[in-house]
């Protein structure tokens, strides 16, 4: 991954602007249309399975072997390939579990420890559903604070928390005249509980899925509390620019034991793992906020192709595809400078459409 970025501002300053029919002082609308661009070339079929240059980048985690899950920060999609104690671990995705012939679902519980699945489990690392927090709630009696960093976001911002109260009861409150499924809170200094309307006690959650927060100027850190202790635990924090809590989220079974300690540990308690992981898109809103696509010529070219699929014209359609295509090979251009594609790593699946007969590339069955 590139070390120093492409940038807003390198666009602005580009030709973009007048071939789209923006200002060049029109930041919102120029962010937008970069934004837009970014994200169809990030998806878009050509991309392959690792994306374009830039677009990947090797991470490293600490995981509790106590409670084996993985949050992925934001702007990390999800893993590509993952080592534990320098092992290649194979990644599974949802559907995995689910196997008629399968293991079925993990972690186990209830099952004999001997003689069955339960006593010969394998590392690997088991997709799971999108979570709103770092750390998973721990109930009961457990409430929310938010402490916000900058004074300038209290008062005029809020967050949204959607989850279940203490009797397992969807949280549902009225915004105005308006129903919400959740609850909001307005951010307060040194920090706020979050309660019920009309209320001072903060509320008793017991399942928490929906974090929302508007935009502020500093980072908002969400804390878990214990209702009888006050005790906090750290769940979430989310940047300034940060509305949606989202993160990818992995459980891995498993994990070898006195093999590879976090740095710092006496024990294996936490493990880390090193992991190649595909970036996700983090919209630029300011003229300084970095780009995922690292070419500025195929960033231009695809919001031309953008701009022009929203005309009328005859030939609109056939020039936006024109100028999708150019994007593209110009994508594959620059990684081709910067990765070479003489000396590539192969990744080999001798199972489904990987098979080399189906490729009409070899004879092995």
């Amino acid at each position: 991954m590139p070390v120093q970025r492409l940038i807003l501002r390198d666009l602005i300053n580009s030709d973009l602007p007048g071939l789209i029919g923006h200002c060049p002082s029109d930041t919102a609308a120029i962010a937008n249309a970069v934004n837009r661009a970014q994200s169809r070339l990030l998806t878009c079929r050509e991309a392959g399975e690792e994306g374009w240059y830039g677009g990947y980048a090797e991470m490293a985690f600490n995981v509790s072997r106590n409670a084996p899950y993985l949050r992925l920060p934001r702007g990390v999609a999800r893993l590509i390939s993952v080592d534990a104690c320098t092992v290649p671990i194979p990644i599974r995705n949802q559907f995995y579990e689910y196997l008629e012939f399968g293991d079925g679902h993990w972690p186990k519980t209830g099952c004999a420890s001997t003689s069955s699945v339960c006593a010969f489990g394998k590392t690997q690392s088991l997709r799971r559903n999108t979570s709103a927090t770092w750390f998973d709630l721990e109930p009961p009696r457990k409430g929310l604070r938010i402490y916000p960093s900058e004074s300038a976001d209290v008062g005029s911002n809020r967050m949204l928390f959607g989850g279940n109260d203490a009797n397992d009861q969807r949280i549902q409150t009225l915004d105005g005249a308006v129903q919400v499924r959740g609850v909001y809170t307005a951010l307060d200094h040194p920090y706020a509980d979050v309660v019920l309307p009309l209320t001072t006690a903060p509320i008793e959650i017991s399942y928490l899925d929906t974090i929302l927060k508007d935009t502020t100027i500093g980072p908002v850190s969400v804390y878990e509390v214990d209702l009888d202790t006050g005790t906090e635990r750290l769940l979430v924090t989310m940047e300034p620019g940060e509305t949606s809590a989202a993160y990818a989220s992995y459980y891995l079974n498993e994990l070898p034991q006195g093999c590879c300690p976090a740095p710092g540990q006496s024990d294996d308690s936490l493990v880390q793992l090193t992991a190649m992981v595909k970036l996700d898109l983090i919209p630029a809103r300011c003229d300084s906020d970095p780009l995922l696509i690292q070419s500025a010529e195929a960033i231009i070219a695809e919001c031309q192709s953008g701009h022009l699929a929203r005309q009328e014209f005859s030939e609109a359609k056939s020039q936006a595809l024109e100028r999708h295509i150019a994007a593209v090979r110009l994508l594959r251009g620059e990684q081709r400078h910067y990765e070479g594609d003489q000396q590539t790593a192969v990744a080999f699946a001798p199972f489904g459409s990987a098979r080399l007969w189906t490729q009409n590339i070899g004879g092995m069955r």
